[in-house]
């Protein structure tokens, strides 16, 4: 399992509407009132073999580097607010364009897995450590990942300069940006990483970013979940959500992250 190489991740990047997953095995909280519009875009849909694991309040180990989120989380996700900006893509956007999602700190799969089912089947994940993905998507016999999903063993920075890259190269060519209708993030950020994000990635007409954020800059033992518009914007915030008070895992790639769960404990190597 490797890093995506810098040409392959341009081209595949170019793709549309379909891209071609990246890495492979071996042998190959708030109810929605509006029904979500279905694209069918795989006979099979994306499945994690974590997607049962997951326990309200409670978070489950699924690899030395990767928790599965509370329960809680995964509801949060299913929200009306990024089911709102799925149905918004499918209405401005030809039938042949599956709307996009960004799922960052994606770890076992089971945010995958959510946006899957919310319509989102055309999905990069990324986390800097794949192992929890390789164990509960490639190699369970029950985990199964469309060539719509791509996974990228990267960190959300190196993420961003590649897709920075692949951005300028298809303006070079002028060819349509591709923009994200929805971005998740599965670990704690500072304000000024979510807001990056979301002004820089999202579609600008209805895109969504879901993170928790910290309550204070580098402090990260809290986090307020909040939904961001394209402008930084926040739309709906919570400390608490349903029996479970909003802390995640802390973002490795922060020279302010310590313990267990960041560097040099976890062998994580931060961009130079």
């Amino acid at each position: 399992m490797s890093i995506l190489p810098r040409r392959a991740f341009l081209e595949t990047s170019l793709l549309l509407p379909t891209a071609t997953q990246i890495i492979s095995h071996p042998n190959e909280a708030i109810a929605a009132e509006e029904e979500p519009i279905i694209i069918q875009s795989d006979d099979k849909p994306f499945h994690s073999a974590a997607y049962t694991l997951k326990e309200y309040t409670n978070s489950i180990v699924a690899s030395r580097d990767t928790n599965i989120s509370p329960k809680e989380v995964y509801d949060t996700i299913a929200s009306s607010y990024l089911q709102e900006a799925y149905n918004a893509a499918i209405k401005s956007s030809s039938s042949s364009v599956s709307p996009r999602a960004l799922d960052v700190g994606a770890g076992a799969g089971v945010s995958t897995e959510v946006l899957y089912k919310l319509g989102y089947h055309n999905i990069d994940a990324l986390d800097w450590s794949g192992t929890a993905w390789t164990k509960y998507v490639i190699d369970d016999p029950s985990g199964y990942c469309p060539s719509t999903v791509q996974f990228y063993e990267l960190d959300d920075e190196r993420y961003l300069d590649l897709w920075r890259e692949s951005q300028a190269q298809q303006k070079q060519q002028q060819q349509q940006q591709q923009l994200f209708d929805a971005v998740i993030f599965n670990f704690a950020v500072n304000e000024s990483k979510a807001q990056q994000f979301a002004q820089e990635l999202l579609n600008k007409h209805h895109g969504r970013l879901l993170a928790p954020i910290n309550t204070s800059n580098d402090y990260w033992l809290k986090q307020t979940y909040q939904v961001l518009d394209s402008k930084g914007s926040v739309l709906w915030s919570a400390v608490d959500v349903g029996a479970w008070s909003v802390q995640f895992q802390p973002d490795v790639t922060q020279d302010t992250c310590s313990g267990v769960w960041c560097a040099p404990f976890n062998g994580f190597q931060k961009k130079k």
